[in-house]
């Protein structure tokens, strides 16, 4: 066992142990477990995190620029590999200086078909999310309670506390940037093992750090038109699985609302066969509309 893995397995002894010492807390207060819920989304699977049994890493053996790269072309090559998606792994949040710890399993079907579901201590589930670009299935298992609607920013919003739609957080969990792969141009360049690129969509400014040691963006930051950053998310520790980079590791801060996220996923499997990609909500639940 590599010094990295035995690295990876004491951070997650440790996540389960602070789970077990916060038992007393659940249930969560719902606002909480949605911020929960929105990290896992955006970044595991939200980002498509290795595993520590996949091939050789990326960075042991790239880091310069292709000659003639283009990074539309690249992120293009990227998605065409990536078909659907299944991770699993730890999630720590805190929010407005409140520390939490949670589990999720995550499977996204193209940008189509994403199911979620959060676990605290004990594998208990406490949420599960099934989305779609037309609806949404939001089950709070805490109240028995299902919220339902359009899967939009606004409603994801209400439910998860964060402003990102149902094509966001699909694009986040494959590693690709909202909107496209066009309209970026470079604003700057680090050596030959780094660019960073820029692009004004609507009423925000994007701007992405594209690693060529990692042959994956490392950094997405979103900011408003007042100049105040909406989403900055950083990836490291990356891997390759079925010839994708991905990284296992994530860290994302939400500045507006106080809250920050890191994940470690323990298992990833991309283009994974006979995956489910939704659920059926119990009978017996409550129904709310969004």
């Amino acid at each position: 066992m590599t010094e990295q893995r035995i690295t990876r397995g004491l951070k997650a002894i440790q996540l389960s142990r602070a789970a077990i010492t916060t038992q007393h807390v659940f249930p969560f207060r719902l606002r909480h477990l949605s911020l929960m819920l929105l990290g896992s989304l955006i970044i595991t699977v939200l980002w498509s995190c290795g595993t520590a049994t996949t091939t050789t890493t990326t960075t042991a053996a790239k880091g310069k620029r292709p000659a003639n790269f283009v990074l539309e072309q690249a992120l293009e090559k990227r998605s065409q590999s990536i078909n659907a998606l299944r991770a699993e792994g730890n999630l720590a949040v805190e929010v407005d200086g409140k520390k939490q710890q949670a589990q999720f399993v995550g499977s996204l079907l193209k940008r189509d078909s994403l199911l979620l579901t959060v676990t605290g201590p004990f594998n208990i589930a406490v949420a599960k999310v099934g989305s779609t670009p037309d609806f949404m299935n939001y089950y709070d298992a805490l109240s028995n309670t299902v919220y339902q609607g359009a899967p939009t920013q606004k409603n994801f919003q209400t439910r998860l506390g964060v402003p990102l739609s149902h094509n966001d957080i699909a694009c986040f969990l494959r590693g690709e940037v909202p909107g496209g792969f066009t309209g970026f141009t470079v604003e700057s360049v680090a050596g030959d093992s780094e660019d960073t690129y820029i692009r004004l969509r609507d009423t925000v400014t994007e701007r992405v750090i594209y690693s060529h040691r990692a042959e994956n963006i490392i950094s997405f930051k979103r900011v408003g038109k007042s100049g105040a950053t909406l989403i900055h998310t950083r990836f490291s520790n990356f891997n390759t699985s079925e010839n994708v980079s991905v990284p296992h590791e994530a860290f994302v801060v939400f500045p507006a609302i106080k809250a920050t996220f890191s994940v470690q996923c323990r298992a990833v499997d991309v283009n994974p066969k006979d995956q489910k990609y939704s659920f059926v909500p119990p009978l017996e639940a409550k129904r709310r509309k969004l």
